[in-house]
């Protein structure tokens, strides 16, 4: 009993397209370079959402539009990303518009923020209120875990 048990389960899991978390990782890319324009753009729902444009160093490739959260949503984390910042993002390739962003890092101001799951939920809600833990630190762990503001909201008050 407990070994047909075991098959249905299995089989279950094959049908469905399980993924492990290793198989979403793997669908991530890691791109890096200068912010060269910032936008907002209809995303995630109803929300406007910031529009970052990546320029590659040097001729390593073409320009490339990123979604990161909702303005009020990265203001609320106190994560901030202006022209000329630059930054590293793992991402969500797509070849019809602009990339989800997983996490990024803004080398310039040594700050990260996951902005969403590998799944790719966004970590904010319907109206753009963070949902995602503490909010921002140094460059430890998602999100600002590791920082001294660990524990204490999204803005460490």
């Amino acid at each position: 009993m407990k070994l047909r048990f075991a098959a249905i389960c299995l089989a279950a899991l094959l049908l469905t397209g399980a993924t492990s978390k290793e198989d979403l990782r793997s669908s991530l890319v890691t791109v890096e370079g200068t912010v060269s324009g910032v936008t907002s753009a209809a995303a995630e729902g109803d929300l406007e959402v910031l529009e970052v444009i990546l320029s590659p160093g040097g001729s390593e490739g073409k320009e490339q539009a990123l979604l990161l959260a909702p303005r009020a949503t990265l203001e609320e984390v106190d994560f901030r990303i202006e022209l000329g910042d630059e930054i590293q993002a793992r991402i969500f390739p797509n070849d019809q518009g602009p990339a989800k962003v997983h996490k990024i890092r803004n080398l310039t101001r040594n700050t990260m923020l996951r902005l969403r799951t590998l799944h790719r939920i966004p970590l904010w809600d319907g109206v753009g209120g963070w949902q995602g833990g503490p909010g921002r630190g140094p460059q430890h762990g998602h999100g600002g875990s590791g920082s001294s503001q660990q524990g204490k909201g999204p803005t460490g008050r």
